[in-house]
């Protein structure tokens, strides 16, 4: 599976605690099978992947220094709208649609209902009994969105400081950090099948193992992917940023000479409120209310080939947004992003500022060899990244 994926262009806890990468070092472009499980190994040595970077949204902060993987509020909007949505969806049950109903039935049968106001009231009555109900699952969203906020318990982001090339761990527990060296960590992707009795299920798993020497245990990061792509996407996200130096939020250089340079609200790595005006911003352009051409009539319009205006997805814009609360979801996700970020501590406070260029960390003459011989054997030869590895002397 990972061969054919894996040509160039191309998970569970308990299998990846089972994964021994202390006592049985793998190796770049190893695979192992246990069980069910597949995994294939893409480091210790970072080597050339030849993929496609992606997975931005695991990303909470990236500047010149550093890279956070984890402690994003990416999803935080959309999950407020929904709660937004459950909400009015219980008050349209609870009173507008008895009010419909009793509508139709004095229309319909005016002779059977000879006190309308009385029954809609017992209406609303009933109705507003049923959607009750619905406050509690409405409930365990809301406390499945904000539980971790209102107990502090964000855990820390693992941060990739690539001018010392090593990578920094915070125990959620205790505080304390631990910091290795870049091309020492293991990384892996993974899938496994399990049988449930309505089919077949695959999961997938982007991980990473950073040895402490100091305690002779291995610290594991999992992070559950949707797919194969994406797992890779978010390795090759980390390893060109700290190989290469590329930013997986940096402007499209061919967007950037046509002049279409995102603003910068459009790079941050979290929602927020600068969110809701990216969204107004989008749907003005959908109905082209931005693409200038004001003084042109609808005849040179068309001549010139501009789209035709509509204020329809403008105006279907902000209808959704007053009947999700308007900017709420968004005060949501900039509440939750800078309450979630917990306080990192000193030494890594430290560890994290910037250093002369002189004193940058370079990369060994082991991974830049075997870098190399990998991404001739991908790019020249057309070989897989299974194979490649094999080419450059890993076993």
């Amino acid at each position: 599976m990972f061969q054919r994926f894996f040509r160039k262009s191309r998970t569970t806890v308990a299998a990846t605690a089972a994964l021994d990468v202390r006592s049985q070092r793998p190796s770049a472009g190893e695979i192992r099978v246990e069980g069910a499980t597949e995994t294939l190994f893409l480091s210790p040595l970072p080597v050339y992947t030849g993929q496609v970077q992606s997975s931005r949204r695991h990303f909470s902060d990236i500047n010149d220094v550093f890279l956070d993987l984890g402690g994003s509020n990416w999803g935080t909007v959309e999950g407020g709208k929904m709660l937004a949505g459950g909400i009015v969806g219980l008050f349209v049950l609870a009173f507008i649609v008895p009010a419909l109903i009793m509508l139709y039935l004095v229309l319909a049968y005016p002779e059977n209902f000879p006190t309308p106001w009385a029954d809609l009231k017992m209406f609303i009555q009933v109705f507003s009994a049923g959607a009750l109900l619905g406050i509690l699952p409405l409930g365990a969203f809301a406390y499945g969105m904000f539980s971790d906020e209102f107990k502090c318990a964000k855990p820390y982001p693992v941060r990739f400081n690539r001018q010392r090339r090593e990578v920094c761990y915070i125990d959620r527990e205790s505080g304390r950090a631990l910091i290795v060296p870049w091309e020492s960590i293991v990384a892996w992707v993974s899938n496994s099948q399990g049988i449930t009795p309505y089919g077949t299920t695959r999961q997938y798993t982007f991980g990473m193992g950073l040895e402490d020497e100091e305690r002779d245990t291995v610290q594991f990061v999992l992070l559950p992917q949707p797919s194969d792509s994406h797992s890779l996407g978010l390795w090759a996200s980390i390893r060109n940023y700290m190989e290469d130096g590329q930013l997986f939020n940096a402007p499209n250089p061919w967007f950037q000479a046509l002049g279409l340079v995102p603003t910068k609200d459009r790079l941050k790595p979290y929602e927020g409120m600068h969110t809701f005006e990216i969204e107004r911003e989008d749907a003005r352009a959908m109905g082209s209310l931005d693409d200038g051409g004001d003084d042109l009539t609808l005849e040179q319009r068309e001549k010139y080939g501009y789209d035709k205006r509509s204020y329809w997805p403008l105006r279907r814009w902000y209808a959704w947004r007053v009947l999700t609360f308007w900017k709420l979801p968004y005060l949501l996700a900039e509440w939750v992003h800078r309450r979630g970020r917990p306080s990192l501590p000193a030494v890594v406070e430290a560890w994290s500022q910037a250093l002369p260029e002189a004193q940058w960390a370079t990369p060994s003459g082991a991974l830049v060899t075997a870098s190399k011989r990998v991404r001739t054997a991908m790019d020249k030869q057309g070989a897989t990244f299974v194979d490649a590895c094999k080419a450059a002397g890993f076993k």
